[in-house]
């Protein structure tokens, strides 16, 4: 493989984001564009498509599609390059369908999981990695994970087992490509805020009770906000962290810290 370099003229370097019109997506693609990347969304709704548009301006580019289809991959990979060197790529793009396996499992609903939380990440990298290496760049990925790859949460089957995959997958990126300077690493949320959450929070049948516990998830005791998964992602693909790679990033206020939950001491100062 040819040797790779870094890009040095941020005002051009361009990066894909997919399931870029809402929630994670796009607090990532509006926080890229903030550090001057340009910014190619993969978006396959109508209306989070003209949010993307409206929110980004003129450092962005859409791309409308299911990121399942190959040919949505290399349009995005196309219109990055028209832009900008192809320097960073960030998988977000999934879907979540409730399911356990002793019940009947309606194959559809685990297949879609599947394909848009696992095998469209792993063609997205694909894509990436071929433009890095035949334009010499020592390009950088983010992949969008969750607290599901490492801790099981009972009725999420195939979520849980396809978020599992997006560890590996980034770890046997890193490895496999970082002598030739690629960057893989993976951000694994805990619950944020996004508008899916509150959707599903309103609608339940105690919100403030739903609210409420799923805060506690955390030692934080509260939900995350995107932008602070965004932050993470921007110094992931940025010259900061070039030493970083492999890494699964927890972006969950300690869920991930800890075995259970225990009731807090009412009072921290007493003995």
């Amino acid at each position: 493989m040819r040797s790779m370099t870094t890009t040095k003229d941020t005002s051009r370097r361009s990066v894909v984001v997919t399931g870029a019109g809402g929630g994670l997506g796009l607090a990532i693609a509006e926080r890229l564009a903030a550090d001057s990347w340009q910014v190619v969304g993969v978006e396959r709704s109508e209306v989070r498509a003209r949010k993307f548009v409206e929110r980004i301006g003129m450092h962005g580019k859409l791309v409308q599609g299911d990121v399942v289809d190959p040919d949505v991959l290399a349009e995005a990979v196309s219109r990055a390059e028209e832009v900008g060197p192809l320097t960073g790529w960030v998988n977000n793009a999934a879907v979540n369908r409730r399911g356990n396996l002793h019940e009947e499992i309606v194959s559809a609903d685990v297949e879609a999981v599947f394909e848009v939380n696992l095998l469209a990440p792993f063609r997205g990298c694909g894509a990436a990695i071929r433009s890095f290496i035949a334009n010499g760049i020592a390009g950088r990925i983010v992949n969008v994970s969750s607290i599901h790859a490492t801790h099981a949460f009972p009725g999420f089957a195939a979520y849980d087992t396809a978020k599992g995959g997006i560890n590996s997958l980034t770890r046997y990126v890193a490895v496999e490509y970082g002598p030739i300077g690629i960057r893989a690493n993976a951000i694994a949320p805990g619950a944020i805020e996004t508008e899916m959450l509150s959707r599903a929070i309103r609608d339940s049948a105690d919100p403030d009770r739903e609210r409420r516990d799923m805060a506690k998830l955390h030692p934080l005791e509260r939900l995350g906000r995107p932008a602070e998964v965004a932050a993470v992602a921007a110094f992931l693909l940025s010259d900061e962290a070039s030493f970083v790679s492999g890494q699964i990033v927890g972006v969950d206020g300690g869920a991930s810290a800890r075995a259970f939950r225990f009731e807090s001491d009412p009072d921290p100062d007493a003995t």
